[in-house]
């Protein structure tokens, strides 16, 4: 038996080391919102949950920009009334509700950083368990500096902050034998997203093969309630609200087991697929051998490898890591990504479980060393990576070419931003351009410029969005590094010479800050100096010197794109 000091001392570092997670989690989360680091995702999920209020939850132009017939066919308009519920099946979301209507923008990475410090919790309470009380906590703050946690974090608000704390609820309801502990997060698991049924079935897979007899039956359970609500909401309840799942994300992730189909097809199809070309699907699963095998030690880095040599952690994330490894597209080796969240309980449950069988190893001064050294190069790999642009006050955003904006430049354009966005009346439609996007979300109409300044109304009827925002400044000094920032500039540009052009639109503001254009109720309606051509020359000047900026950087040509990634482009891995 451990005296009580001895269980206190490693019960405070936890809680020391939750603290800082917490407290850096929401100040780098808050730092990102205010300097525009935060983009697209931040507001789709912001305005979805704040048309809840309005007896419209889930709906969302912004979700709409993304849907089949504008994204994939070009053929319409984003649409007014359009249900995210398409993309993916998030019904959990609508809890937080009530802390977004309280809090608007800064509620979501409240929600994301506590959500993830609390998973961390209960990975403790659960290694507490079989542990003795200073490896418990050496997992715990193992979690707590793992770039597959840490990442994940500073996204993007995304709907998989969840997955650690019912995952590790749900253990620590077997292992305690406590039916409510397990079953409730057993219940809600697959309504976090459709795709984290495969997560729930990894776990009653475990537990079928793993458990003793008293468990296993559940674990059956587990597995016929998470394929029935992986197979139902993929094919039948997702389809109701729109075809991503079997268009435009079966291309995207599978296109190339359903070549014969064009990408297209359901889960199912998708499925049959693999199995019936099981050379490609083998392939696959080891192909990129570079990529998968980095993948694979970063997931292990944390815990310093050792557990990776035990069955139980590759089993509680077998459908996971299935699809991770058989996906194309970057997006799914990525381990600063939301996705590899689904991954993290195998990892650090399997961890408890290999080291509740060695744990005499734990006294070994070399382990120590070892697993010490793992957790210093986890953080510094992470911090070097400027995981979401929530370094970038410390860290350049690209070395070669140099792309560094200063801290205090970064505080007064947030600063500067929100005094142009205070124009903005709050129920208006607006187009604005990425990075604005979160401080504008709490409307019902709020679209992505350039690629969008019109929408489809309630009645099918095509309709202009009253304001229009860009900031030729904020891209232009991206843009050396970043081929999107420049094409940004560029189309900007041509889009408010075109609205300009038309009579149908008047510039409001024009300054360093921004460029702020307003929809006129009559073409004559010009009703100040700056609405007139001394505002058009304003606008001229400043892509001007957007683009002089450029070109003196030698952005000509931009040679480096951005990774792609669901924060920036709205785009997710397709569900398995």
């Amino acid at each position: 038996m451990h005296s009580p000091h001895q269980r206190r001392e490693p019960q405070r570092g936890v809680l020391m080391a939750a603290g800082l997670f917490l407290a850096i989690g929401l100040i780098l989360q808050g730092w990102r919102i205010w300097s525009l680091n935060a983009t697209y995702d931040q507001g789709l999920f912001l305005q979805e949950i704040w048309n809840g209020h309005l007896g419209k939850p889930f709906e969302s132009t912004l979700a709409s920009e993304l849907s089949t017939p504008v994204l994939v066919t070009g053929e319409a308009l984003p649409t007014l009334g359009y249900y995210h519920l398409g993309q993916h099946f998030t019904p959990l979301l609508m809890l937080w509700l009530p802390l977004v209507l309280l809090l608007g923008v800064w509620s979501l990475p409240l929600i994301q950083v506590a959500l993830l410090t609390a998973g961390g919790l209960v990975l403790h309470q659960l290694a507490k368990e079989d542990l003795e009380p200073r490896l418990a906590h050496w997992i715990a703050t193992s979690y707590f500096c793992a770039g597959i946690v840490i990442g994940p974090t500073l996204e993007n608000f995304h709907d998989l902050c969840a997955i650690p704390l019912l995952s590790f609820s749900l253990l620590l309801g077997i292992r305690r034998k406590n039916p409510w502990l397990y079953g409730i997060p057993a219940l809600l698991l697959p309504l976090v997203r459709e795709d984290v049924g495969l997560l729930s079935f990894s776990f009653g897979l475990w537990m079928l093969l793993r458990q003793r007899q008293t468990w296993r039956w559940a674990g059956l359970g587990l597995c016929v309630y998470s394929a029935l609500m992986v197979f139902t909401i993929t094919n039948h309840v997702m389809p109701l609200f729109g075809s991503e799942v079997s268009v435009r994300f079966m291309d995207e992730r599978f296109g190339q087991f359903l070549a014969a189909q064009n990408g297209r097809g359901s889960t199912v199809d998708a499925l049959k697929a693999m199995l019936s070309q099981p050379l490609l699907l083998l392939q696959e699963l080891v192909q990129p051998i570079g990529a998968t095998l980095k993948f694979l030690i970063t997931l292990w880095l944390p815990l310093a490898f050792l557990p990776a040599a035990g069955v139980d952690g590759w089993l509680l994330m077998t459908g996971p890591l299935f699809v991770a490894l058989s996906s194309q597209g970057g997006n799914a080796l990525a381990v600063n990504l939301r996705f590899v969240l689904y991954l993290v309980p195998g990892v650090f449950a399997g961890g408890i479980l290999w080291w509740a069988r060695h744990q005499a190893l734990f006294h070994e001064r070399w382990l120590k060393r070892l697993w010490r050294t793992a957790l210093v190069l986890s953080v510094l790999f992470t911090i070097t990576g400027n995981p979401h642009r929530s370094l970038s006050l410390l860290i350049p955003d690209s070395v070669q070419p140099w792309v560094y904006v200063p801290p205090l430049q970064q505080l007064q354009r947030g600063w500067d931003t929100r005094e142009l966005l205070q124009l903005i009346p709050n129920d208006a439609s607006v187009a604005a351009e990425t990075q604005l996007v979160p401080l504008l979300a709490a409307r019902r109409v709020l679209l992505r410029f350039p690629e969008n300044v019109a929408y489809t109304d309630e009645a099918k009827q095509p309709r202009p969005v009253d304001w229009v925002v860009s900031q030729p400044g904020f891209n232009a000094a991206y843009a050396p590094a970043f081929e999107r920032n420049a094409a940004w500039v560029r189309r900007s540009k041509e889009q408010i010479d075109t609205l300009l052009a038309s009579g149908d639109y008047g510039v409001k503001r024009c300054g360093s800050s921004g460029i702020v254009l307003q929809r006129l109720a009559t073409p004559a309606a010009l009703a100040t100096p700056e609405d007139s051509i001394t505002g058009a020359r304003c606008v001229t000047e400043q892509f001007n010197l957007a683009l002089a900026a450029m070109q003196q950087h030698g952005d000509a040509t931009p040679r480096r794109p951005p990774a792609r990634t669901p924060a920036d482009s709205g785009r997710s891995p397709a569900t398995p």
